[in-house]
């Protein structure tokens, strides 16, 4: 029989199976900035070796890693793939964080959302992560393991887009960015296990998906 459950019960559902993760994993806020980038279409296991390497190099001191060339950053990136692309959009990012984030955490969140946006390379997903985890705002992360957990849980009908999906979890979100935090690393562990804990439950969102 299946049982209809809401976000928020999903959200104690999967704290009581996982426990509470205190994301993001990083020693410092350059180091987590860098992750943020660099997990871009790979696995942790591949950026890790991206890490070790700027850490090395750099000890995630932000002038030391702004100070490197890009064939130097590309070199040390290579292990998390995509490491042309990736070197120009850790610049970018990391540029921003020195010059524009602390006048940017300021704004109302839909206008620091089109900020992060309009910087290279970052999309949908790692906007909402800067959001959540640098500026410490209550929003969610419609990322790949979302989408796999709510189709299982049998969510919506035809598989929606990122924004939509967002859109749709956001409707009557009253989580606080702590919670918000845990919501999304709780979704993304859980993906990581394979589990069909939650086949037998209808996950029922605030307002159908458009």
């Amino acid at each position: 029989m299946t049982e209809q459950i809401t976000i928020p019960q999903l959200y104690n559902l999967l704290h009581k199976k996982l426990g509470q993760q205190n994301w993001w994993p990083a020693g410092s806020t350059e180091e987590m900035l860098t992750g943020m980038v660099l997990i871009q279409n790979t696995n942790w296991k591949n950026v890790d070796r991206s890490l070790a390497n700027l850490q090395q190099a750099t000890n995630f001191e932000l002038t030391r890693m702004l100070d490197l060339t890009f064939e130097e950053t590309k070199q040390l990136i290579q292990p998390s793939g995509f490491f042309n692309n990736k070197a120009i959009y850790l610049k970018s990012l990391l540029t921003a964080y020195r010059d524009d984030f602390a006048n940017w955490e300021k704004l109302p969140t839909s206008e620091l959302r089109k900020k992060l946006i309009g910087l290279k390379g970052i999309g949908n997903e790692t906007a909402d992560v800067l959001l959540l985890y640098y500026f410490h705002r209550a929003t969610f992360v419609a990322d790949n393991y979302s989408m796999r957990l709510f189709k299982t849980m049998n969510a919506f009908d035809k598989k929606p887009t990122y924004l939509q999906l967002k859109h749709a979890v956001e409707f009557d979100f009253n989580f606080t960015s702590k919670e918000a935090e845990e919501f999304h690393a709780l979704i993304d562990e859980y993906g990581k296990l394979k589990s069909d804990f939650f086949k037998n439950y209808q996950l029922v969102l605030p307002t159908p998906i458009k």
